[in-house]
């Protein structure tokens, strides 16, 4: 996915602006102390719909009403925009097309939009990116948890206590449940699995508690309240039926066990008919033909919901692939004049004119393709297990009809009232007395079913491989980490470098692989230099794994707030602190960040976009004239943000 910031804006009251234009690949904003530098990370979380405002209180919280991000995300720019805190911290959200300028974004565009609450703009940014990950409870303790734009933040910022620390890696770590969901979640951010995974699990989840509850019934079920009831309410229905009267249905269980024993006699001296017992056997059968109505219900949603899905997405593909053909062929003249006799040809232009108008058509359907080509499987799991149900309650009426039909309408074994009636009498009897004994018909073909069931389905989720997947992510990133740490700054103790990263365990640590036994972890590193190294060097290599994962909905986006800081100071001592090691180190650093950018956009065609700032200006660095082309803002000598 393509992915980067255009510009960071503030606005003032009155519409004074104050823009920070951004590009694809590297972006340097360099300048003094207190400039405002640091501040652009924490007004790229605030509008990312961060749960609290953390930018620092002073001139830039007085100046700014209306903090904003130009962003683009595949072939759109979105406008994302949040009020300061004090002001209620709605939010706006936009789409614009992919050539919209950040110049043309003005204080009033705002005025025509709907504000919206955090949660609410927060979900249209994860649409945009194609985060639809709505459902990951595959336990009870997970219930409504979603993939979230709040947990792809900590692989996207390093700030500047994070940078050159031995104890954190992961922005707001130390929050036990935001590192337990930014873990838990990255296979969904590298796009190695989505919905219908976790839909799978979810039904699985599900079979297998019905797989328990029919283990359990199969053993307990003669002392189930709930089981007795369904069992023996129709067998009393069919025999009151026969007698030619109704049956309260309703009585508590314990009194139904006490009337299978105490049943009415039929008395020979009363004609019954079978107009009671027909009135049964219609009103099954009307409740039958009402549970195959709502079953046709079901599946023809199922289908229609299969259909939809394959439908837009082939009716999607064929319409990108037009827009592909009409950037192509761009129209390139306005004006047509006959080579032979000078004449203007207006029928081109007027050609040329309903090939725009066709094109715009074309945009627009786009956009409305968009959002009914979303992924459906946790619909069609919630269709599934409804169709389930249905059947369940099909095949108890089938069973009561099949009973009545056979014994009680068509029986030639029972021909008399009597007959029937004491065979109606003897089978309550017979369920009364089972009840005390345990013997019940048995579950055993459903659990068969749901074994079965169980079976594929786990399969099915085994093909998803995620834990192989995983492995290979992992060995990516030590591979990459340690290619990148050859031109960073390691002390010489730790050469060779063989840094490895736990991210199949889940541990999320980063540690050298010294002499090939013992691992020492990065908070018993010595050294600002090592700490720093470890940071570019994982953090680059995500920004590189996750751009060759053509399914991954992460942003494209990486921000390093003062990465030299462990070697030039700040302050007016700087200079006369600094040592030429230190330059060079800084150089390698800079030109190691560089070379990375450059490779990631030469091995997967997609430029990533990282954006550092820093006090360093560049001027003594080996590298200063690459230094020098990706500097975007220079707030020195007067010069800041605000």
């Amino acid at each position: 996915m393509k992915s980067y910031i255009k510009a960071i804006i503030l606005f003032d009251k009155d519409g004074e602006k104050r823009t920070v234009p951004l590009t694809q690949g590297v972006n340097i904003i360099t300048g003094q102390s207190k400039t405002g530098k640091s501040a652009l990370v924490e007004i790229i979380d605030y509008c990312l719909c961060s749960t609290r405002c953390t930018i620092p209180k002073g001139r830039i919280t007085d100046f700014a009403v209306l903090y904003a991000l130009v962003i683009v995300i595949n072939e759109h720019t979105y406008i994302v925009a949040r009020q300061k805190w004090e002001d209620g911290n709605k939010m706006f959200f936009s789409k614009e097309d992919r050539n919209y300028s950040a110049d043309q974004l003005e204080l009033d565009y705002f005025s025509r939009m709907t504000p919206l609450p955090p949660k609410e703009a927060q979900t249209e940014i994860e649409c945009a990116l194609g985060l639809l990950v709505t459902n990951m409870a595959s336990t009870d303790d997970d219930a409504g948890k979603k993939a979230s734009l709040r947990n792809m933040v900590s692989y996207m910022f390093q700030h500047q206590n994070l940078m050159a620390s031995k104890f954190a890696l992961f922005y707001r770590f130390s929050d036990y449940y935001k590192r337990k969901d930014v873990i838990e979640q990255f296979p969904v951010f590298a796009g190695i699995i989505g919905q219908e995974y976790y839909s799978d699990l979810i039904q699985l989840g599900n079979l297998k508690s019905q797989l328990k509850r029919k283990y359990k019934k199969q053993k307990t079920n003669e002392k189930s309240t709930a089981y007795i009831r369904e069992n023996l309410t129709p067998l009393i229905k069919d025999y009151y039926a026969l007698l030619g009267r109704d049956f309260n249905e309703g009585m508590p269980v314990q009194k139904m066990i006490r009337l299978a024993s105490e049943l009415p006699e039929y008395d020979d001296s009363q004609l019954f008919g079978q107009e009671k017992i027909t009135e049964r056997y219609n009103a099954l059968n009307t409740q039958l033909e009402g549970l195959r109505d709502e079953e046709r219900e079901i599946l023809l949603r199922i289908q229609k919901l299969e259909n939809v899905s394959d439908t837009g997405k082939n009716f999607s593909d064929m319409l990108k692939e037009l827009k592909q053909q009409t950037d192509i062929a761009e129209i390139a003249n306005v004006e047509y004049v006959c080579p032979l006799c000078g004449h203007d040809c207006r029928e081109i232009a007027e050609a040329d004119l309903k090939i725009v108008e066709a094109a715009e058509w074309l945009d627009q359907e786009l956009q409305l393709t968009e959002k009914y080509t979303s992924d459906f499987s946790e619909e069609r799991r919630e269709l599934n297990e409804i169709h389930s149900q249905i059947g369940e309650q099909i095949r108890d009426v089938w069973r009561q009809i099949k009973t009545i039909e056979k014994k009680f309408i068509s029986s030639k074994e029972l021909v008399s009232n009597r007959e029937k009636i004491n065979y109606a009498k003897a089978k309550i009897m017979l369920y009364a007395e089972m009840s005390s004994s345990g013997i019940f018909e048995t579950v055993d073909e459903d659990i068969q079913d749901l074994e079965q069931a169980i079976k594929a389905l786990e399969e099915k989720i085994k093909g998803f491989d995620v834990e192989a997947k995983k492995a290979r992510a992992q060995v990516f990133l030590s591979n990459n980490m340690n290619r990148l740490a050859k031109t960073l700054d390691f002390e010489k103790e730790y050469q060779p470098i063989n840094l490895n990263f736990g991210l199949l365990d889940e541990t999320f640590d980063i540690y050298q692989h010294q002499n090939g036994r013992e691992k020492i972890y990065l908070y018993e590193m010595g050294s600002g230099a090592n700490w720093v190294s470890c940071h570019i060097a994982l953090f680059l290599s995500f920004l590189h794994y996750f751009s060759t994962q053509e399914k991954s909905p992460m942003p494209l986006i990486m921000f390093f707030d003062q990465p030299s800081q462990v070697y030039f100071p700040q302050g007016d001592k700087a200079a006369s602190e600094t040592t030429p090691a230190d330059i060079t180190a800084v150089s390698k650093m800079y030109k190691t960040i560089f070379d990375e950018i450059n490779l990631i956009g030469a091995n997967t065609g997609i430029l990533p976009q990282i954006i550092i700032v820093d006090h360093v200006d560049g001027k003594d660095l080996d590298c200063k004239d690459e230094f020098n082309a990706y500097v975007r803002c220079n707030w020195r000598n007067g010069k800041a943000l605000v």
